[in-house]
Parts: C-alpha cells; sequence; structure tokens
C-alpha cells in the first residue's frame, strides 16, 4: 500500500500544498512548526476518520478560515483509491471514498491503512490501560469492520446500563430494566474479547521476535492480554460476561458505574520476566514501543496481504544509529513517511525523495 499523493487546502498552517510521493522512503526535514507534522498527519486523517493529536475536528482549520479540505491518493493491491475529507469549523466533517460520499465512520476503515509512530507512542507503555486499549482498537477497525461495530454498540449499551446506575433509586428498580443492557454488552463483549485476544497471540509472537532482533537477544520482551471475562470461544466468554454483570450489580448500583467488563482490558508487557511499565528503562520503553510498531507491521501484512504505509513523526532522535537503520530498512516494499528536525545521516539513506517544509510550505529537495 502506498501514498502516491497528498492535496491540502486551508489543513493547520498549511494553506494550498500538494505533494507527489515515492513508493519508498519520504523525508520531510524542518523545523519545529513549520508544518512536517501536520502533513503526514493528514494521512493518518484520511485513514481512521480523525487525528492523532486532537479530537476536535476545528483544530484541523487553518486560523482565520472556516472550511480545510484533505485529499490523499494512494494505490493498493486491488487499484487505486482517493480519499477526501471537507472540515469545517461549525457542522460534521465529510467524508468520501473515490468520490463516493459515507455516512458512517466504518465504511472508511480499511482502504488506507496506516500505523502511526511519533515518541508521544511511548504512552502505549507507560501509561494507564485505557492507551494499550486504544492501540488494540485502532489496528483492529482498521482490519475488522466487523470489530468496530462490535465495539460501536458496546460503547453505546454501556453508556445505557452506567445511566441507568446513575439514576435508579434502587437494585431492585435497577433488575427490572438492567437486563436489556447486560445482554448487549455481554454479546457485543464477547466478540470485543475473543477479537483482541486473537490479535494479542499474533502480537505476542511478532514483538517478540522484533524485540530480540533490537536488543541483540539480551532481552525477551513477552506480552499478554489481560482480562475478566474467560470462555473458550464467543458462547462460553457472552455467557461468563453475563454472570460477571449480574453478580456485579449491587457493586456498580454503589459506585454508579460498571465496574467489569472489557472497559477495563489490558496488555500486560514483560522483559526477562519483568513488567516493563513498572520498572522499565527509558531506552527499554522505547524499544517495546518500536517493537510493537514493527510487529504491527508484521501483522497488517499477514491480514491485508500488503503492509501498510508507516508514518514515523519525529522518531529518529529517539534511538540509536543501529535501531534507526533498522527501522528504515525494515523491508524495501513498505512506504515510509518520515518526519524529522534534523539532517539523517548519509549511510542510513538509500534511494528515497526529500522535502523541506518552511512556514507552511513544502517544496522537493532537488
Amino acid at each position: 500500500m502506498k501514498v502516491t499523493q497528498i492535496q491540502l487546502t486551508n489543513y493547520r498552517n498549511l494553506a494550498q500544498q500538494k505533494v507527489v510521493l515515492g513508493p519508498g522512503l519520504n523525508i520531510f526535514v524542518g523545523d519545529n512548526a513549520q508544518g512536517k507534522t501536520n502533513l503526514v498527519e493528514s494521512v493518518y486523517l484520511c485513514c481512521i476518520g480523525k487525528s492523532p493529536r486532537t479530537d476536535k475536528d476545528k483544530d484541523l482549520v487553518r486560523w482565520g478560515e472556516q472550511k480545510a479540505f484533505v485529499r490523499v491518493n494512494y494505490n493498493c493491491r486491488y487499484g487505486d483509491g482517493e480519499i477526501a475529507i471537507d472540515l469545517k469549523t461549525q457542522g460534521k466533517k465529510q467524508i468520501a471514498v473515490n468520490s463516493v460520499p459515507i455516512t458512517k465512520m466504518a465504511e472508511l476503515m480499511g482502504y488506507l491503512n496506516c500505523i502511526y509512530f511519533s515518541p508521544n507512542e511511548i504512552k502505549i507503555i507507560s501509561q494507564s490501560p485505557v492507551e494499550r486499549r486504544r492501540f488494540l482498537d485502532i489496528d483492529l477497525c482498521q482490519t475488522d469492520k466487523n470489530y468496530f461495530y462490535s465495539l460501536q454498540r458496546l460503547n453505546k449499551a454501556l453508556a445505557q446500563r452506567n445511566n441507568l446506575l446513575k439514576s435508579a433509586q434502587s437494585v431492585e428498580q435497577l433488575k427490572e430494566t438492567v437486563f436489556v443492557w447486560d445482554e448487549q454488552i455481554a454479546e457485543e463483549g464477547a466478540r470485543v474479547v475473543a477479537k483482541r485476544r486473537a490479535f494479542c497471540e499474533k502480537l505476542k509472537v511478532y514483538a517478540k521476535r522484533c524485540h530480540e532482533k533490537l536488543t541483540d537477544g539480551k532481552e525477551t520482551l513477552d506480552l499478554s492480554y489481560v482480562t475478566q471475562i474467560d470462555g473458550e470461544n464467543v458462547k462460553e466468554l457472552a455467557q461468563n460476561y453475563l454472570q460477571l454483570l449480574q453478580n456485579s450489580l449491587e457493586k456498580d448500583f454503589n459506585l454508579r458505574h460498571t465496574s467489569i467488563g472489557c472497559q477495563r482490558d489490558d496488555i500486560c508487557l514483560k522483559i526477562n520476566g519483568v513488567d516493563v511499565r513498572t520498572f522499565g528503562s527509558q531506552g527499554q520503553l522505547r524499544t517495546t514501543a518500536l517493537s510493537l510498531k514493527l510487529a504491527e507491521l508484521m501483522i497488517f501484512k499477514d491480514i491485508i496481504g500488503e503492509y501498510p504505509v508507516l508514518i514515523l513523526d519525529d522518531v529518529l532522535s529517539e534511538l540509536d544509529l543501529d535501531r534507526q537503520k533498522r527501522l528504515l530498512h525494515f523491508d524495501k516494499r513498505l512506504q515510509i513517511l518520515l518526519t524529522t528536525a534534523t539532517e539523517i545521516p548519509q549511510e542510513l539513506l538509500g534511494e528515497c525523495k526529500q522535502f523541506v517544509i518552511t512556514n507552511g510550505v513544502c517544496r522537493e529537495k532537488k
């Protein structure tokens, strides 16, 4: 999968921009706040429909303007494609895939696949379980639309259950109405748990392999999926999930929120048997995050038959020369969009296209 062209109008600090990309390594060089991150962010926006840096679409519109436009052209194993997004400071964004408007975000998933890696991605390892669930959900939504729908229905049912818990006067009153949402949460939650667990099993194998290469075999990375829901298959998971919800009703009533379920799932990461999040050094946290990203590439290749686009936003400075080399030369079939504030050592560069970004203007370096 390759992005062939990016066209932007009034996107963040980029007024008018058209960039033609190469099939391999594409390097965007510029000082801070010049627009290089904004440019590659627009590609990710066309991948999942939202920015990795903000939840507010109005923040994506250039200051003083009312509208912004993003168009990304790409090619994949099925042929050429185009995703266009109209953004507004007031009102909802409009998305079209191959000139056909879409009405649901799930319809966007799977056309353009990307993996985004920035220094902030270390929070996948170091911060709360929310970040690790988000990591799983983004990958699974890109590769499985049914997962997106299950997750969406689960979150809606969970919100309804929590509203009941907040408004109910007694547990007895709750019992009369909450079972409808319990059944839906158990059904959709079982599907979510099953698919997260299967994804983590693949991730475990590839992440371990990548980490051993990055550390020359000195460290062994172990990954496991942590959930409160037990079961060998979706049916068993749903039955056990429902039982746990029913058993926790009184506790949940006192807490006024749902305490049981896959909204509390996590990924446990250990290096040589020691928890990375608690005891890992900064170097180990960075290497673990990189191992996960490389493992993602391999899983996407398995699932969709080709590599996704890899976006590396100012990450080389976080890595030593050997890890930089391993990352940039992971596979010649992989397209990389790389931003950097400094020149890259010549020994790391093979065939590539280089661009310079100054004050929101991108020019190819000849």
